[in-house]
């Protein structure tokens, strides 16, 4: 099973964090990283996010081009500061390729918990619009390959 996890694109300033919506920098990075994972032949049965703006119009450009089976969906857990074992417990039986669609410092403490065992050693550096993709299953997962914009 492929688990690719994503920062979500470059966002502007609002009013409350939640609200912050993609730039149109981040929205063409997203773009171009999709791009590269239909390249790739990347596919992922379903994209999940945490529900922010950012995190869903980056799921939506994301899944306009992979054409999940299983669509996207906003799941809890996936939030800046959420602890990140619940999250990799969650895995455990999943037989089909996911996408999660997330915040830092989640998404890399959700890598290093996943491939080292300690979410606190994050191999991965996140930049905005950043995939990850691991490769694995249960509490077994290696670091396949990194795709970033530019």
């Amino acid at each position: 099973m492929k688990l690719l996890i994503v920062r979500h694109g470059e966002a502007g300033p609002a009013v409350s964090d939640a609200a912050r919506t993609l730039t149109d920098a981040g929205r063409a990075d997203v773009a171009r990283v999709a791009d590269a994972l239909v390249a790739r032949d990347v596919q992922v049965n379903q994209i999940r996010h945490s529900g922010r703006v950012r995190a869903r119009e980056t799921a939506e450009i994301l899944a306009a081009r992979l054409e999940p089976a299983a669509g996207v969906i906003e799941t809890p857990g996936l939030h800046p500061e959420d602890p990140v074992d619940p999250m990799a417990m969650s895995l455990f039986g999943e037989r089909e390729s996911l996408m999660f669609v997330g915040h830092l410092p989640f998404v890399a403490h959700l890598v290093g918990r996943l491939t080292e065992g300690d979410a606190r050693r994050t191999p991965v550096n996140f930049p905005t619009s950043t995939v990850a993709c691991l490769e694995g299953e249960d509490d077994r997962w290696e670091l396949a390959w990194i795709e970033r914009p530019g």
